[in-house]
């Protein structure tokens, strides 16, 4: 077994991947042994082929059609071979060895199960990419585009500069450790959306900690696979927030969510 399988899903995001390629390979510490696997949704931007002629080296699953992020993600790790899992959204880029650091921190605390870098947009500026887990309050306000009064959800006033144990990560940049995602038969394929939202409930529920941890960067772009089909992006985004809402919540609320 190795120490890291990298898994990314690829969506017509040449550019973005291809940089994301580049910079785990140049800064990941030759200490850990790691594989990258890319899981292709019938991209049409030439990255398969791509793929195929110059980075050999690679496990390319290709999809004949795009089937999501979740079955994607479910695939990669079908065929991982790591002791720890590492999902990366491919518009992202390592600026140091940020794969050592979550390495480090995880692999030295056997009672926390996942956890995620912070990460920053190009301008620098953080994204919150770990929150308390939705309420229907929390949730209108969202939908609403009313996050400044998200404090709760936010985590406002907590010293996020410190390794905080929250509630949910990102699924953006979402390290765990394999045994424990094969317990949860990987992510929820019938959630579009938030399915890094219902994973981390689910291994809190096994009793494991989930961390935010500040001490590494990772430079995200941003929803950029998303940005391809905009529409079908925000319709999967409610459908899979309703979804959420029949695993965890009482029927009113999601009537409430359905009718908002």
């Amino acid at each position: 077994m190795i120490d890291i399988s990298i898994i990314i899903v690829n969506y017509n995001v040449k550019e973005y991947i291809i940089n994301c390629i580049q910079s785990i390979q140049y800064f990941t510490t030759k200490d850990l042994t790691f594989e990258i696997i890319i899981v292709d949704n019938a991209s049409k931007d030439g990255s398969p082929e791509y793929f195929e002629n110059n980075l050999p080296e690679i496990k390319l699953i290709k999809n004949s059609e795009n089937i999501g992020f979740s079955k994607a993600i479910n695939q990669g790790i079908d065929v991982a071979q790591g002791e720890y899992l590492f999902l990366l959204n491919p518009d992202t880029k390592l600026l140091e060895d940020s794969i050592n650091i979550l390495h480090s921190f995880i692999s030295k605390q056997p009672q926390i199960g996942a956890i995620g870098p912070k990460l920053i947009g190009e301008n620098g500026h953080l994204q919150k990419s770990f929150w308390r887990v939705p309420t229907l309050l929390s949730t209108f306000l969202s939908i609403y585009h009313l996050e400044s009064f998200n404090i709760i959800k936010n985590y406002g006033h907590a010293n996020i500069d410190k390794p905080l144990s929250v509630d949910t990560i990102s699924g953006g940049a979402f390290f765990i450790r394999r045994n424990l995602f094969n317990s949860l038969n990987g992510f929820n394929e019938n959630l579009f959306w938030m399915e890094d939202i219902d994973c981390c409930n689910r291994i809190k529920q096994q009793g494991f900690e989930i961390v935010y941890l500040p001490n590494t960067s990772i430079m995200h772009f941003s929803s950029k696979s998303a940005e391809k089909n905009w529409t079908i992006a925000i319709s999967n985004q409610l459908i899979s927030k309703i979804k959420y809402f029949r695993l965890y919540h009482r029927p009113f609320e999601v009537f409430l969510l359905k009718n908002v």
